[in-house]
């Protein structure tokens, strides 16, 4: 960080912004016009629950579930009722587009505060937010209804206005503090509203407040002052509400506080009810060093070896030239939160709550790939810096190094000499071009070889998983079909919304396991409530509908079998 007289005047973190908006829309439109905004099935997934909120028998929050957060769906609910939206995942493609533009912005402030001043901080800053507007995983994630690029904003948010606090404080501009923490404490408070991983940084973020040093905190001696303490206690009073009400929330509609990370519809019950039926534990399950090495392998698809090479090269020549900085200032090390992600993932691998599944390791398929993007922040200000800082170098070196390279002879000695003259020559403005240049093309260079075979991780992810699914979704729209508009619908929502949304059957014309009293109503007596029944096997619907009930007064009218699918099985009741 540095004095306010050394900041960059002109704010070109909309340009980027805008650019980032541009580059989002355009894969978002190339998505919709090829029919790939809804390849994940957790994208068809959060937009049913948006859609039940406002479109249920029994609307309003009682239809967020017990696991996902509400945030994203909260956004995407804005759009879900504009007429095909819906269907086409429009609503919460325009949401991930707008906060990955507003998460561009904010890691250019970041940057720019954070590692150098003046024009090499402009510099830095537009590598690390160009690298990452352009990468191709994080731009198919920011097209589609993803959480992804909404809690990248959240989270670069919550950083970005720290480290302006920081800044400020060394100025005593007291009333900009407040303002810069309230802020943080809102991204903050939305993160943790949109991914568990918001709720590991909040404890960080806290602490960021309390080491700041400057003339506004009062802390110009000991490691902390009162304003310190006042500024971490308000943005924990905000920030803290998230995972409260989460508790309260699952208490209230699940009897259980902790049903989102216990209850049967959490990951990890569903993890050991595969292993109760033989299956074979997640890679990285109780075993750190597998944990580690399939995560950062995770990461280096997503952003791209190069680009995740130069940055450890940069984190660590940024962590060995801070340890040498006295006196030593522990608020100068905030960007090392962007490496956050990393002992989150470690954690909930380890835990064996989250499985990731690469195809150049066992069980060499897709799954949770685009995990490693969160990663993608950290890569690009870090790299930003080892550049940045090897430009300075060169405009150095070569004056520094000319009677030692006097006393080197042979054709070594001469080249090197030439290197040197050359570099002396040189415009500082050159050498940084010339640097920034040769380095982007090598980083550019894994970008480019992303988008062929199969596409970027990200999307092939979705390409792999999707067609099965698909196929079951289209079958059960055709077997539906026949739906009137005042019948009713006995389904479990969980795992194929989006034969609703090809059919255009409103939620509230379904019961499903949102609604409660009236799910466990409908399946003790279907006959009594729906005309129609869609049980998939193995679902909470299957285990608990009252199979002689559907026998009797039902009859069946299709059977969907696809391949690595649930077989779904279609029932109409009979007429009198």
């Amino acid at each position: 960080m540095f004095p306010a007289s050394t900041r960059p005047t002109v704010d070109w973190s909309r340009l980027f912004s805008l650019l980032a908006l541009i580059s989002g829309g355009s894969v978002s439109l190339w998505a919709w016009a090829q029919n790939k905004l809804l390849l994940y099935g957790d994208a068809t997934a959060h937009l049913m629950i948006s859609r039940r909120m406002v479109d249920s028998a029994t609307p309003g929050i009682a239809q967020w579930g017990s696991v996902w957060l509400p945030f994203p769906h909260l956004l995407n609910a804005i759009f879900i009722l504009i007429p095909g939206f819906w269907k086409t995942g429009a609503a919460g493609a325009l949401v991930s587009v707008a906060m990955f533009s507003l998460s561009t912005g904010s890691l250019y402030r970041l940057v720019r505060r954070s590692f150098f001043p003046d024009r090499e901080a402009e510099v830095a800053a537009a590598w690390a937010a160009g690298l990452y507007l352009l990468n191709p995983c994080l731009l198919y994630l920011s097209a589609v209804p993803m959480t992804e690029s909404v809690y990248l904003a959240c989270f670069l948010g919550a950083i970005d206005n720290i480290s302006a606090a920081v800044l400020k404080s060394r100025a005593a501009e007291n009333a900009c503090i407040r303002g810069d923490v309230a802020r943080a404490s809102l991204w903050a408070l939305a993160g943790s509203m949109c991914r568990y991983d918001g709720w590991f940084v909040l404890p960080f973020y806290a602490l960021s407040l309390l080491l700041i040093r400057g003339r506004a905190m009062g802390a110009k001696k000991g490691l902390w002052g009162f304003k310190n303490v006042r500024s971490a206690f308000y943005f924990c009073c905000i920030s803290g509400v998230g995972p409260l009400f989460w508790f309260a929330y699952n208490a209230f509609y699940f009897k259980d506080w902790l049903a989102f990370a216990r209850g049967p519809y959490s990951a990890r019950q569903i993890y050991l009810r595969a292993l109760r039926h033989g299956g074979q534990p997640y890679p990285g399950d109780h075993n750190l060093k597998l944990a580690f090495i399939y995560y950062v392998k995770t990461a280096a698809l997503n952003t791209g070896m190069p680009l995740l090479l130069l940055a450890l090269a940069g984190l660590l020549l940024w962590l060995w030239r801070e340890a040498r900085r006295r006196p030593l200032d522990v608020s100068r090390w905030l960007p090392l939160l962007l490496v956050l992600p990393l002992p989150w993932y470690l954690w909930a691998m380890w835990g064996g709550n989250v499985p990731i599944f690469i195809p150049q390791y066992w069980p060499h398929g897709y799954y949770n790939v685009r995990y490693g993007a969160q990663l993608l922040p950290a890569a690009c200000a870090f790299s930003a810096f080892l550049v940045v800082a090897l430009a300075a170098s060169l405009r150095v070196w070569p004056h520094q190094l000319r009677p030692r390279l006097e006393r080197v002879g042979g054709l070594a000695g001469r080249a090197l000499r030439g290197l040197a003259e050359s570099l002396r020559q040189a415009t500082p403005r050159s050498i940084t071009a010339g640097v920034v240049i040769a380095a982007g093309l090598f980083c550019l260079t894994a970008y480019a070889e992303m988008l062929g075979g199969d596409g970027p991780i990200t999307y092939a992810e979705a390409v792999h998983n999707a067609p099965d699914r698909l196929a079951v979704e289209h079958q059960l729209a055709l077997a539906l079909r026949q739906v009137k508009w005042n019948q009713r619908v006995l389904i479990y929502l969980g795992s194929y919304p989006g034969a609703l949304a090809d059919d255009g059957i409103p939620i509230r014309h379904t019961i499903q396991e949102s609604n409660f009293r009236l799910w466990d109503a409908a399946l003790k007596q279907p006959q009594n409530y729906v005309q129609w029944v869609v049980v998939q096997a193995g679902s909470w619907l299957d285990n608990d509908v009252n199979h002689a009930a559907v026998e009797k007064y039902f009859r069946r009218t299709a059977v969907i079998d696809v391949p690595t699918q649930p077989v779904l099985r279609v029932y109409k009741l009979r007429r009198n």
